[in-house]
């Protein structure tokens, strides 16, 4: 019985040691995140105090976008003023091509169904400009699967309020016209130029197209066009009998649809179209459009 409870005393004296010896250790081993100098530096018993570097910053997530941006403007910048100027000549007969997705995302996130075209401003010296662009175009967004305010009852009602058009309506208040008319997008044209010099046989179309949201007030589609059609109609002596006969002779409405046509050509397709949505991959065209078509026999 006595030895019995000796060994169980040296048992639990070893035991008792080996714990005290193992807190030691741990105490003295050196740490995970300490480098190999460090644990040197301990075993020396040379601690030494840690180099801190203050010329180090650390850009935020935004900063370093931003920073990134900043580059890659500086070098398309350096690029364009550099001595390439093949590269140069060649972005100007081939322009890089923009897919309509990253042209226009706000059509693709608001999918506006309903467009009011307000009476355009008609600062040309043709008289039936503004009635001529604005049957045009309501044409052509109707094509492009939009659904478009009736014109002619519209009509009427511009005719009635001549304040009521884009030369005098703010397109700040584009809300309003939401409230009244339930639409989801308002389409603001100013008309600079409907002419053709009795000297050539070119007509000449200048018009700016600003759609914007009625839900948002932002600017969703925005084209300047300059638009030439180089007609088959032969030039006229500079009197005034034949320059009557000469704006009689033109048939500003046909070339005045086909303008339309070439501006509207990137505009994303509606929600009344086949093609909806299929359409995001397709290339879009700058926002100042200058056309020409030539139907002059070869």
């Amino acid at each position: 019985m006595k030895k019995t409870i000796i060994y169980i005393a040296i048992l639990t004296a070893f035991l008792g040691s080996s714990c005290s010896l193992l807190e030691k250790f741990k105490k003295e081993e050196p740490q995970a995140q300490l480098s190999t100098e460090d644990v040197i530096q301990m075993v020396m018993n040379q601690q030494t105090a840690p180099v801190k570097d203050t010329t180090v910053t650390k850009l935020s997530e935004k900063e370093q976008i931003a920073y990134k941006k900043e580059l890659e403007k500086q070098m398309e910048e350096d690029q364009e003023q550099g001595p390439n100027w093949v590269k140069r000549t060649w972005r100007k007969v081939f322009p890089k091509k923009v897919e309509r997705e990253i042209k226009y995302p706000e059509i693709y996130k608001e999918k506006p169904k309903t467009i009011m075209v307000v009476y355009p401003w008609n600062r040309s010296k043709e008289k039936f400009a503004d009635e001529m662009f604005y049957s045009a175009i309501c044409e052509e967004l109707t094509l492009k699967g939009y659904y478009v305010l009736p014109a002619l009852p519209l009509l009427d009602e511009f005719k009635a309020d001549t304040l009521f058009s884009s030369q005098y309506f703010k397109k700040e208040d584009t809300k309003k016209l939401q409230a009244k008319y339930g639409v989801d997008a308002v389409l603001y044209v100013t008309i600079y130029t409907v002419k053709k010099d009795w000297w050539t046989t070119n007509v000449n179309m200048n018009a700016q197209y600003d759609l914007i949201s009625a839900k948002t007030n932002e600017v969703l589609f925005s084209r300047h066009a300059d638009f030439n059609y180089d007609s088959q109609m032969p030039t006229k002596k500079k009197d005034k009998k034949s320059l009557i006969e000469d704006a009689k002779e033109n048939h500003y409405l046909g070339i005045c649809q086909q303008m339309q046509r070439y501006a509207f050509l990137d505009l994303p397709i509606g929600p009344y179209h086949k093609d909806y949505l299929l359409d995001q991959k397709k290339f879009s065209h700058k926002n100042d459009m200058r056309y020409k078509v030539n139907v002059k026999p070869s």
